[in-house]
């Protein structure tokens, strides 16, 4: 009971402190214009959940940074992959895009300097050192949403309540910005608006079916930094038809698709392997 009791008070004051300082940040994002302020707003979890942990839990790992097995740092590059190329592929298929090509968008990652060696090349050498600066922003939210907020509401409301719990706070949490017009605002809102949280609670059930067999937090900073990485340096740049967002990407139906079929496979996975 003492634990219960523990829990709940902790996990109240994670989500409202968090809540309250990025209400803030993002209030001044808004007012300002100023997109730095993001990148202090995706580490406000993370550091209110490294608080609380030391807090409410000081002689535990509450965080979950611990050793893990090879397959979940693999899985944790392949799966983002698995869902958002093939997505990409139907939508620039049926769209007939993209007219951007692999070397030019490689050129970006150069800043214009020309090396002697195929664009693909120069994608894939580029991925490793990108991926870690990715890691970089995705620890500050996933220290705090899957790290130390999941476990929490996993022993207290059960697995399917915790990531719908976990995923719609999330969710919420992506709005302000989003009805500002200053983060995925290339389609319609309202469409906008519902198609973000259906594909945020798809991806919150993928991290959190890492964090949980895993047993640690840091396949879900892979996870989420690849996802990012892929999705916003790889191949949002090499979509240029205007109605792409509304089919790839995190508004994209196709993606949506494809996740949903993902999170089918994990748990047919997690069931056959009794994890």
């Amino acid at each position: 009971m003492i634990e219960t009791n523990n829990d709940k008070k902790s996990i109240l004051v994670f989500y409202i402190v968090t809540l309250l300082i990025s209400a803030i940040l993002e209030g001044i994002t808004i007012v300002t214009g100023c997109m730095a302020t993001v990148l202090i707003l995706m580490w406000v979890p993370g550091i209110v959940g490294i608080i609380c942990s030391r807090v409410f839990y000081p002689k535990k790992q509450a965080l979950g940074i611990k050793k893990f097995k090879l397959r979940y740092l693999l899985l944790a590059i392949l799966i983002p992959n698995a869902y958002l190329i093939p997505s990409y592929m139907f939508s620039w298929l049926i769209l007939k895009d993209p007219t951007i090509g692999v070397n030019e968008l490689a050129l970006k990652f150069t800043n214009g300097v020309v090396f002697d060696i195929p664009g693909v090349s120069v994608l894939f050498i580029a991925f490793i050192p990108m991926l870690l600066l990715s890691m970089v922003t995705a620890a500050g939210e996933e220290l705090g949403w899957r790290g130390f907020a999941f476990p929490i509401l996993k022993r207290i409301y059960g697995t399917k309540k915790a990531i719908f719990i976990n995923g719609s706070i999330w969710a919420v949490w992506h709005m302000p910005i989003i009805l500002s017009g200053q983060y995925q605002a290339s389609v319609n809102i309202i469409y906008g608006l519902i198609s973000f949280f259906i594909e945020v609670m798809i991806l919150t059930v993928i991290f959190c079916w890492s964090r949980k067999v895993s047993g640690s937090v840091i396949p879900a900073i892979i996870l989420h930094a690849t996802h990012n990485l892929v999705d916003q340096s790889y191949l949002q740049p090499l979509s240029t038809n205007a109605n792409v967002p509304y089919l790839s990407g995190e508004q994209g139906i196709i993606t949506i698709i494809v996740g949903v079929l993902m999170v089918i496979v994990l748990w047919a996975v997690e069931v056959k392997e009794g994890l």
